[in-house]
This record gives C-alpha cells, sequence and structure tokens, in this order.
C-alpha cells in the first residue's frame, strides 16, 4: 500500500495539493483512536481518498466489524438485502459470489434460505480464500463495503466484472463520496480511517463499471440495516456512535442504557430514524453486457 496524494479513478485527476476539501480525523476504532489521518477530495470526480500509509493487518486485527454473528439482528438486515437482490431477478438456482464475504456471513444466510449455490470469497479469511473460487464465472456476484478498502478500486471493479457470466448480475455496496461531508463534526462514520482508502462517488462507480462492460440497472440510496425495527436504522446507528465518543466498537457491544436514557433525540432516532434517511451510502445493481450490446457500445463510442 502507498501514500494517495493523486486521484487514481478519474481522467483528470485532482491532487492534494490542489485539493479545496481536506480533514485531518482520527480512526474510530477504540484501540487506534490516538492515530490521525487525512482525507482529500479529488476536485474532478468528488471522491475521497486517504493519504497516508498504514499497518493495514495490523488494524483489521483489532477491526470490530469481526464480532459481527449470524444472529437474529444480522437477520433482519440480511432478510432486507436479499430482497432488494430478488427484486433486480436472482433466482434460487443462481451460482452466486460474495466477494469480500469476511466470515461469510450474508453466504450463511443465502444457503439457510435455499440459495444452495452461493460461495464466498476473501483473501484475508483462511476458510474463504480459495484462488479455484475465482476461476468461475457466476450468474451473480456481490460484494458489500468492499471496493472502498481497495487500494485499486479499478483493479477490483475489473475483476468483479471477469467473475461474472454475461447476462449476470453485480450488486455493489458502497459509501457515496458524493454525500459525505469532510466539514461535519462529529465526522461522518464513512470516512472510517485508514480502512477505507477511496471512496467513491456514484459518478466514478458507474463509469469504472461501463468500463468493464456492465450498465447501472438500479441504485438504492440506503444502508441495508435501514428498516423499521427500533434501533435497526443508520441514522440511529451512527447518532448512537458519536454520542460513544464517535467510536465504531460500541454497535458490537452491549447497548449503553445510560446513553440512550439522557437523550431524547437518540430515542427518537431508534424508533423513527428510518423515516430520515442518510445519503451517503448507495447499493447500484449492474447487468453485464451480452457480446452485441458491447459490440454496440464500441461503435457508438467510435461514433
Amino acid at each position: 500500500m502507498t501514500t494517495c496524494t493523486i486521484c487514481n479513478l478519474c481522467d483528470k485527476p485532482g491532487t492534494l495539493e490542489t485539493a479545496v476539501d481536506v480533514t485531518r480525523l482520527p480512526c474510530h476504532v477504540r484501540r487506534f483512536n490516538e492515530h490521525m489521518f487525512t482525507v482529500w477530495r479529488c476536485t474532478n470526480c468528488r471522491s475521497l481518498h486517504s493519504v497516508e500509509d498504514a499497518d493495514l493487518p495490523l488494524f483489521y486485527r483489532h477491526y470490530p466489524v469481526h464480532e459481527m454473528k449470524l444472529d437474529p439482528v444480522m437477520e433482519i438486515g440480511y432478510a432486507r438485502r436479499l430482497r432488494l437482490l430478488k427484486k433486480r431477478g436472482l433466482q434460487r438456482s443462481a451460482q452466486i459470489l460474495d466477494f469480500g464475504c469476511g466470515g461469510g456471513l450474508f453466504v450463511q444466510y443465502l444457503r439457510k434460505c435455499g440459495y444452495a449455490n452461493a460461495v464466498g470469497y476473501d483473501r484475508y479469511v483462511p476458510e474463504f480464500a480459495d484462488p479455484a473460487t475465482l476461476e468461475r464465472r457466476y450468474d451473480a456476484v456481490v460484494s458489500y463495503d468492499v471496493i472502498e478498502h481497495m487500494d485499486d478500486p479499478r483493479a477490483c471493479l475489473a475483476e468483479l466484472a471477469r467473475l461474472l457470466d454475461v447476462g449476470g448480475l453485480l450488486v455493489i455496496g458502497t459509501p457515496d463520496a458524493e454525500h459525505i461531508h469532510l466539514e461535519t463534526r462529529p465526522f461522518e462514520m464513512e470516512l472510517s480511517q485508514p480502512y477505507h482508502r477511496h471512496i467513491l462517488s456514484e459518478r466514478v462507480l458507474t463509469q469504472l463499471a461501463v468500463e468493464q462492460g456492465c450498465d447501472s440497472e438500479h441504485v438504492f440510496r440506503r444502508l441495508y440495516i435501514d428498516t423499521l425495527y427500533p434501533g435497526l436504522n443508520t441514522r440511529f446507528a451512527w447518532a448512537y456512535a458519536n454520542a460513544c465518543g464517535g467510536l465504531l466498537d460500541p454497535l458490537f457491544e452491549p447497548v449503553r442504557a445510560s446513553v440512550l436514557l439522557r437523550s431524547p433525540k437518540l430515542l427518537f432516532l431508534m424508533f423513527f430514524g428510518y423515516f430520515f434517511p442518510l445519503r451517503s451510502n448507495i447499493l447500484v445493481s449492474y447487468r453485464k453486457r451480452r457480446p452485441t450490446q458491447l459490440a454496440a457500445a464500441n461503435v457508438a463510442a467510435l461514433a
């Protein structure tokens, strides 16, 4: 991993030196909260970039997200995620790859729901690091909260498209840089330093997908945990994390009743936060073009 002072996402790359939107912020994981990082916005494509190098294996070793388990709360969120996939035509017989699956919880959930051909890949998790998984083609490739962690998002998207069969479904969930504000205090949780290396704007994400022969079908502008269940909405989760010191860890620990009871705002968002959605996360569905479509697109580009 290297430092990033020049945008690696657009054809007229902005630089840290010319950026007008720059901030310094701490890591929002308790163990590393004293570590500071610089984030800047490309003046052309509006994507966000993390500057400093970091010992990511060490940071990931203590990443609170690893504490997630397939409990009833996660199943509610995954049920919403699956409903969105079914709306895009996902069939139970489909060959499905969850790229960057972490501990494989969503793969486990899909299989529990009858999607027997679901598999996962994650190079950092031995159970899911089999290279043979990347030698197949799939009817659907899903990748949630992964591309923003990559040093080279363009190469990541190329890999996702390569794994997809012609006509197949590609779904990417990621923060949207266009709706993340560096001047906001407390800092927005989606900045997540140093884990999020490059946060793409929706426009750039779709441009990169088109480069790989995939066309946008649908954009869902919520995080999958946005539900009507009390406490299971992004607005509440981020407000609660900020009330607990701006840290990610409390979201994976027992709820602090004292924090909730002292804040009428938190209690309100706990029950009604769904109706005040944040726009800082997107779930974009793409379809890989068939050869005739790809040829037509190339002719149009040359005209």
